[in-house]
C-alpha cells in the first residue's frame, strides 16, 4: 500500500513539473524560434538561389529567372523585388519567376538579381541573389538576290517568250519569286517561272518583273526586258526587196592585184540588206539562188573586159557570203561587154530617174557618155525563183557617186612621136 502511494506520488510529481515546463519550453522556442516548433531558424538566415534559362539568348529573346528560397516562414508571403544590370532589357512580372526581355538590349554579358523579403519578420528577414547571362548579336539580314532571264530575248510580235527567275537569301533562309508584271503584253505563272505573251504588245522593249520575299519579309525586285520586234514580212515583200539595185564598180576594179577591191561603201549598204532579206527568203523557199551577172565597159580588148568582170561579180559573192548567204545558193555569170547598154537606154534612165532633180538631171545628161561607161560597170542581181532582176539605176545621189562614175577625166599626156599608142583598158 505504501509502495502503489509512492508511485502516484511521483507520478503527480513528474506531471507539475511538466505543466510547469510547457510555458518556459514555448517561450524558449520563440525566442530562438526552431524550425520544428513554427518558426524559422535563427541559426541558419534565409538564402536564395537564382537561374536562367537559357543561359544565352538573341537580342529580343526573352530570358526566364527563378529563384528558389529556404530558411523563410512559409506562412508568411514573401516579395520579389528584381532588378537587371544597366540595359540589360526589362523585366517583367513579380514573383519567384520572371521574364527579363532583351528587345533594347545591346549584345553583351548581363546580371538579373533579386531581393526577397519577409515583411513580419523585424530581423533576418531577407535574401539576395543574382544569375548571369549572354545576349548575343542577332544573324546578319540581308535582303534576297533575284535575277530574271528571258528565253529568247527578242521575239517577233505574237510570240511567246520564256522566264525564270533565280531567286536566292544570302542569309540561307527560305525564298520565294512572286508578283510577275510586264509593262506590255500579258505575263502569266506563278513561283520561279512565267510566260510573256506578246500577242497585243507593240514592237519595242517590254519591262518585266518579279518580286523575290524570303522568310523574314525582306524583299527584292528584278527585271529584264524583251525586245518585241515587227513581224515577218509577207514572203512577197521579201521578194520584192530581193529585186534590189544592181552594183557598181569604179573604172577598172577591182584589179588583178587587189581583187577584194572597187566595192564602195554605198554598194557595201544594199548587199547587206540584200543578204539579210535573202536569208529570211531562205526559211521559206529553200533551195533558191540568187544570180550574179557581171558587166564590163566596151572599152579595152574582149579578154580583158571579160576577166574584169568575172572579178566583179566574183567580189559581190564573196562579200555577200562574208554577210552569211551559203556560196551554194549563189551562182555567177560573167559576160564582159556582151549586154552593153546604148545611150537611149541610159538617157531614158536619167530622165525616169526620181533621184535627180531637174537641173540634176539636164548636168547629167551633158556627160551622157561617161554616164553610159559607168553604168556597164556593174553587177545584176536575180532571183532564180522569179527571173526577176535588179532595178539597174546608176547611184547619182550617193556619196561615193563621183568615184563610180570615174571622176574628172584627165587630158592625155603628150607623147613622143617616136612612142607607140597604147589602148587604154580603164573599165
Amino acid at each position: 500500500m505504501s509502495a502503489r502511494f509512492n508511485a502516484n506520488k511521483s507520478c503527480i510529481v513528474t506531471c507539475i513539473l511538466l505543466a510547469l515546463a510547457m510555458p518556459l519550453l514555448s517561450s524558449f522556442a520563440s525566442a530562438y524560434q526552431w524550425p520544428h516548433l513554427g518558426g524559422s531558424d535563427q541559426s541558419y538566415p534565409p538564402a536564395a538561389t537564382c537561374a536562367v534559362h537559357p543561359s544565352e539568348v538573341l537580342v529580343g529573346d526573352p530570358v526566364t529567372a527563378t529563384v528558389t528560397v529556404s530558411n523563410f516562414n512559409p506562412k508568411h508571403t514573401l516579395a520579389y523585388l528584381w532588378t537587371p544590370s544597366i540595359r540589360g532589357g526589362k523585366v517583367i512580372g513579380k514573383d519567384a519567376t520572371v521574364q527579363v526581355g532583351t528587345t533594347n538590349a545591346a549584345p553583351g554579358d548581363y546580371t538579373v538579381s533579386v531581393r526577397v523579403t519577409d515583411a513580419k519578420e523585424k530581423k533576418n528577414n531577407e535574401a539576395i541573389c543574382s544569375a548571369d547571362f549572354i545576349v548575343k548579336p542577332l544573324p546578319p539580314k540581308h535582303p534576297p538576290a533575284v535575277s530574271i532571264t528571258a528565253n529568247p530575248m527578242s521575239v517577233a510580235a505574237g510570240g511567246t517568250v520564256n522566264l525564270s527567275a533565280n531567286c536566292a537569301s544570302p542569309d540561307g533562309v527560305p525564298a520565294t519569286v512572286s508578283a510577275w508584271t510586264s509593262v506590255a503584253g500579258t505575263v502569266s505563272g506563278a513561283g520561279s517561272s512565267a510566260t510573256l505573251d506578246t500577242a497585243e504588245a507593240s514592237p519595242g522593249v517590254i519591262d518585266v518583273s518579279a518580286t523575290c520575299t524570303d522568310s523574314r519579309g525582306l524583299k527584292t525586285r528584278a527585271s529584264t526586258e524583251v525586245t518585241v520586234e515587227n513581224p515577218p514580212a509577207p514572203i512577197e515583200v521579201v521578194e520584192a526587196r530581193l529585186a534590189l539595185h544592181s552594183i557598181y564598180f569604179p573604172p577598172a576594179m577591182p584589179s588583178v592585184t587587189k581583187r577584194d577591191g572597187g566595192l564602195v561603201v554605198s554598194q557595201r549598204g544594199i548587199l547587206v540588206l540584200l543578204a539579210a532579206d535573202f536569208k529570211q527568203y531562205l526559211e521559206t523557199k529553200p533551195g533558191v539562188h540568187l544570180i550574179l551577172e557581171g558587166h564590163a565597159d566596151p572599152r579595152g580588148r574582149a579578154q580583158y573586159n571579160q576577166k574584169l568582170s568575172e572579178r566583179r561579180v566574183d567580189r559581190v559573192k564573196n562579200f555577200l557570203v562574208e554577210q552569211g548567204v551559203a556560196e551554194t545558193n549563189i551562182e555567177t555569170q560573167a559576160f564582159g561587154t556582151q549586154h552593153s547598154l546604148d545611150e537611149a537606154a541610159v538617157k531614158d534612165a536619167v530622165e525616169n530617174d526620181p533621184q535627180l532633180s531637174a537641173e540634176e538631171r539636164k548636168r547629167t545628161l551633158r556627160n551622157l557618155r561617161t554616164i553610159v561607161l559607168a553604168s556597164d560597170r556593174r553587177v545584176d542581181i536575180t532571183l532564180s525563183t522569179t527571173g526577176q532582176s535588179s532595178v539597174r539605176q546608176f547611184p547619182f545621189n550617193a556619196e561615193d557617186a563621183l568615184t563610180l562614175i570615174g571622176g574628172r577625166e584627165r587630158k592625155p599626156k603628150k607623147r613622143s612621136k617616136a612612142a607607140p599608142k597604147k589602148a587604154a583598158n580603164k573599165q
